[in-house]
């Protein structure tokens, strides 16, 4: 039996194995032009291309922390019309009563209120979240800290600076907000301050409405 490169004598002579040389030369040639074939260019993005790529980043980026500012914005005013609802509820009982024990449960539900509105807005404030808005929030959820704990303690005398340090803050988060989201009507996060005591038979003063 032949080899591969075995030459068998015959009609053809040698014929048969120059072809097959032949053929393997070509072949290789082929492969050889293949691999010295280069590529036209430098192989980097033209500046033009770079400064729109640039570009893109920039503004997808600016996107990313706006929409990181718009959902705590909108989260907050959310969880503020339930957090003041809670709370106007607790202090008109008591500017009524001028007594704890009086107001029932709403006290607790006040807590409540403010405790889950302060759950909800703290998840919102990321690292990348606009520092506009993130740092008044940061400051609206310290104060509302000591509100409920304020309650919590069943004070008085205490309770209207506390109550006013919270309403201003959360003006300033409303402020700060307008940039992003409309504001929500002035009226539905509005909380209220307590009456002072007043001595029995009097009739009882109007709740007084702080930080419009």
């Amino acid at each position: 039996m032949l080899g591969t490169w075995e030459v068998a004598p015959g009609r053809g002579g040698y014929r048969g194995a120059r072809t097959r040389v032949t053929i393997g030369i070509a072949f290789g040639g082929m492969v050889l032009a293949a691999c010295s074939s280069t590529v036209s260019g430098s192989g980097s993005p033209a500046p033009g291309e770079v400064a729109a790529y640039r570009s893109e980043l920039s503004a997808s980026a600016a996107a990313a922390v706006r929409a990181e500012g718009v959902e705590l914005c909108r989260e907050s005013m959310s969880s503020m019309v339930v957090m003041v609802h809670g709370y106007n509820a607790f202090v008109d009982r008591l500017n009524a009563t001028h007594s704890y024990p009086a107001v029932g449960d709403l006290d607790e539900k006040a807590r409540a209120s403010l405790i889950a509105g302060a759950d909800q807005i703290r998840p919102k404030i990321t690292e990348t979240a606009p520092r506009d808005v993130a740092t008044p929030a940061r400051t609206f959820l310290e104060t509302t800290a000591r509100l409920e704990n304020a309650i919590r303690r069943q004070q008085r005398a205490e309770l209207n600076p506390v109550a006013g340090q919270w309403t201003r803050d959360k003006q300033r988060l409303l402020e700060a907000c307008a940039a992003y989201t409309p504001l929500p009507a002035a009226s539905s996060a509005t909380p209220r301050s307590q009456a002072p005591n007043r001595p029995p038979g009097t009739s009882a003063p109007v709740p007084t409405t702080a930080g419009r």
